[in-house]
């Protein structure tokens, strides 16, 4: 008689459990507890951003950048979650597994560390938003100058279609006409970088890269200038969902083609592929956080940084929850949580990029074990 079997990670040590939490306020409570236990185990610093903004509960947001090992390390891997906000769910599990089940045996060198960068935008981590409490895409802004002036011309013809200020149903169906048009003329890619790609001339509107650094930019970036100053080799992984097909993982860096960042990701990660070299789902975009950390490592040091992109739901869907999710803070009632039109809004956006589906959940965290593991593999110092 057969029984049934427990599934296990990539590297065929530990059954996965499922390690999604309800909230960001759970999540960072849970991951200051596990590296409290991990102390005993290996070195740790607790370096936390927060900012001014609170969550929900009026608790405090702030990024946690958990230095395990060495205090300046000079080959380090670093795991971080929460770029996009709700994204968080995801990526924050990967880290609890790895925390919970792969750090407390990993063999370190003296000269080396693992980081664990939870929440780099916890408002929108809290708040179940993609963005910044300032309406940024913090992965469009990392940049060190600012263009109010960049936009699509397409993005502008299209302006109000995106960023309606109701969400009658008959303007709707004019305004998804309008769209649709725009696709059927340039193809659902062009149309999709129209939206995606970043701009930074409406500030309400969808896709707003800023026109300053988002106050978690900086700490981010404040955090790299001071802990990663002396490090000559370093490995990223940033986690995100909502492109692609569901469960499905696309490694994506986007750094320009022929560059040694690129070239040094592909030699830990063969399947990377580049968006600026029109290879993956995503469309090149812009003030991408791989670029903007690139110029604040040491010179000399071999850098770089995947993006893992997993899938949920068919693209329009996503669009069209990231549309009505920027209308509600533009548009709709003050009490986005409590209203019954906010929740439902919430509700949409979560599934967009955190779907209630425990088989889609099983899958990121065994897919996240086995990105690590190559990393693990590919660094001297990690074992």
């Amino acid at each position: 008689m057969q029984t049934e079997q427990t599934p296990t990670a990539a590297t065929g040590e530990t059954p996965i459990e499922d390690c999604f939490e309800a909230s960001y306020a759970k999540s960072r409570e849970r991951l200051l507890a596990s590296i409290g236990s991990i102390s005993g185990i290996h070195p740790v610093l607790v370096d936390s951003r927060s900012i001014p903004t609170k969550g929900p509960d009026g608790e405090t947001l702030a990024t946690d950048f958990i230095i395990i090992g060495a205090r300046r390390p000079r080959k380090v891997l670093v795991i971080s979650s929460g770029t996009h906000g709700v994204e968080g769910f995801a990526g924050s599990a990967i880290q609890h597994d790895f925390i919970e089940h792969r750090l407390p045996s990993l063999k370190l060198a003296a000269d080396t560390a693992v980081i664990i960068d939870h929440a780099h935008n916890p408002y929108g981590f809290a708040w179940l938003r993609r963005v910044s409490e300032d309406n940024i895409d913090i992965n469009r802004n990392f940049m060190d100058q600012f263009d109010t002036e960049k936009v699509s011309p397409d993005y502008v013809a299209l302006h109000d279609a995106l960023n309606p200020p109701d969400l009658d149903p008959d303007a709707e169906a004019q305004r998804w006409a309008q769209i649709n048009a725009l696709a059927e003329t340039h193809g659902l890619t062009h149309v999709q970088k129209v939206i995606i790609e970043g701009q930074y001339h409406y500030p309400e509107g969808v896709q707003f890269g800023g026109q300053r650094r988002a106050p978690c930019v900086q700490n981010l970036l404040d955090l790299v200038d001071e802990h990663l100053s002396a490090a000559t080799e370093i490995l990223w992984i940033d986690i995100h969902t909502g492109l692609g097909e569901s469960g499905e993982c696309e490694l994506i860096s986007g750094m320009p083609a022929g560059s040694p960042s690129l070239a040094f990701a592909r030699e830990v990660w063969p399947e990377v592929v580049s968006a600026s070299a029109g290879e993956s789902l995503s469309t090149p975009l812009n003030g991408l956080m791989d670029i903007g950390i690139s110029h604040h490592v040491p010179a000399d040091a071999r850098f770089a940084m995947v993006f893992p992109e997993y899938g949920t739901l068919p693209v329009d869907r996503v669009i069209r929850a990231m549309r009505a999710d920027n209308w509600l803070h533009q548009h709709g009632p003050q009490d986005v949580l409590q209203d019954p039109t906010g929740r439902a809004i919430k509700a949409d956006l979560l599934e967009a990029f955190r779907p209630d589906d425990p088989v889609w959940r099983q899958k990121i965290q065994q897919s996240g074990r086995s990105i690590i593991e190559q990393a693990i593999t590919a660094m001297p110092g990690l074992s």
